[in-house]
């Protein structure tokens, strides 16, 4: 477990060694602070992250194993969606298995990456939000799904542009996807977020609901019927064992309580004063990000059920651009009690990014190369 946080406290290393050096640059004639925007980051960072995910042992993930079989035992033609089955024949072709695992992961970080470099201010703050939300391990099992996830987060601007065409080049971008996962076709739903973030006297009310079902499985179970019957294609696949649409793995008080915490940074969220216009910032995206990440919290109504479950980590990597834009926003306006709040933000992400590191929710620890 040593090397996750030797990598955690790299970037927050880089973090403060950014602040030195950058902190007096400006934008625009104004005063806006920006903490490392070299593409010297990104490739650094691309790299390191690149190495220790795609040269991990064969064992590091309670899936990976069975990505592995795939390989030696070359059934997964059948099983599996084109996009994968293409770099597995690449990987078949060269008779090595880390030719798969490095253009997967590749495709996953390059797509994480420029999303980061196009939509956020602050490149170091978003590779660590990126890291500490787990966002980056989910990807140490869940391949194929995370880097259907990584091409929706990457280009999910355009459902915040006023053009038609980039509507269409979303629709395109969702076909993308579904050549990696086919649970991508459920992002169709995006199409429907508010352009105008939701208010607190209707967040809190949906909070506290989620709170209330969050602890009914007898609703969990008709939400999954539910999906079962619109879900076409992706129901049939899985319908076979309806674990997978009702409830599978009962969560407790336990798992509520960070969910809890996440609440309150949004709802507070929601009170900062308006969106500084003044600021190098797409207020479009924040305000769907912030959308997303509160339907995100909503859905945990239905933690448990493996199919929402598996809805959320598109919904979760949304964290990334919510914030990054309100911990940028914040530092900006330098006041104590949201210098405070940046805090609170940082701190509870790495003793969640701690917690789920120590109960080995990834199945990754401890970690290896190669073996």
């Amino acid at each position: 477990m040593l090397i996750y946080f030797i990598l955690l406290v790299t970037i927050f290393y880089c973090f403060f060694l950014s602040r030195i050096t950058i902190i007096k640059h400006t934008s625009g004639g104004g005063n806006e602070i920006f903490v490392s925007r070299s593409k010297w980051v990104l490739l650094i960072w691309f790299i390191l992250l690149l190495v220790l995910v795609a040269f991990k042992g064969m064992e590091v993930g309670v899936d990976y194993p069975m990505y592995y079989g795939f390989f030696v035992q070359e059934n997964y033609r059948e099983l599996l969606e084109p996009g994968i089955s293409f770099l597995y024949d690449l990987a078949v072709k060269y008779d090595n298995f880390y030719v798969f695992s490095i253009l997967v992961y590749s495709l996953f970080l390059l797509f994480m990456f420029y999303g980061i470099k196009k939509n956020t201010p602050n490149y170091v703050i978003s590779i660590l939000l990126f890291v500490i939300m787990h966002i980056y391990y989910n990807a140490f099992n869940q391949i194929r799904q995370l880097l259907a996830v990584s091409i929706v987060f990457c280009f999910v601007h355009f459902l915040t542009s006023g053009k038609k065409i980039d509507k269409l080049k979303y629709v395109f971008i969702l076909l993308l996807a579904l050549w990696f996962h086919n649970s991508a076709i459920f992002l169709f739903i995006l199409f429907f977020m508010p352009k105008k973030k939701y208010s607190s006297k209707l967040v809190i009310p949906l909070f506290l609901i989620t709170i209330v079902l969050y602890f009914i499985p007898g609703f969990k179970n008709q939400i999954g019927e539910l999906m079962i019957a619109i879900s076409g294609s992706y129901g049939e696949k899985y319908s076979s064992g309806y674990n997978f649409f009702g409830v599978n793995k009962e969560k407790g008080l336990l798992q509520l309580i960070p969910v809890i915490v996440q609440m309150i940074f949004v709802v507070v969220s929601l009170y900062i004063p308006k969106f500084n216009r003044k600021l190098n910032l797409n207020e479009k995206l924040y305000i769907f990000s912030t959308n997303a990440v509160i339907i995100n919290l909503c859905l945990y109504a239905l933690a448990g059920v493996e199919a929402v479950d598996r809805l959320q980590i598109y919904f979760s990597s949304f964290n990334i651009y919510f914030y990054a834009y309100l911990i940028h926003l914040l530092i900006n306006r330098k006041k104590i009690f949201e210098q405070f709040f940046v805090f609170l933000i940082i701190a509870f992400w790495i003793l969640y990014y701690t917690l789920r590191l120590s109960i080995n929710v990834h199945g990754i620890v401890p970690y290896n190369f190669f073996i």
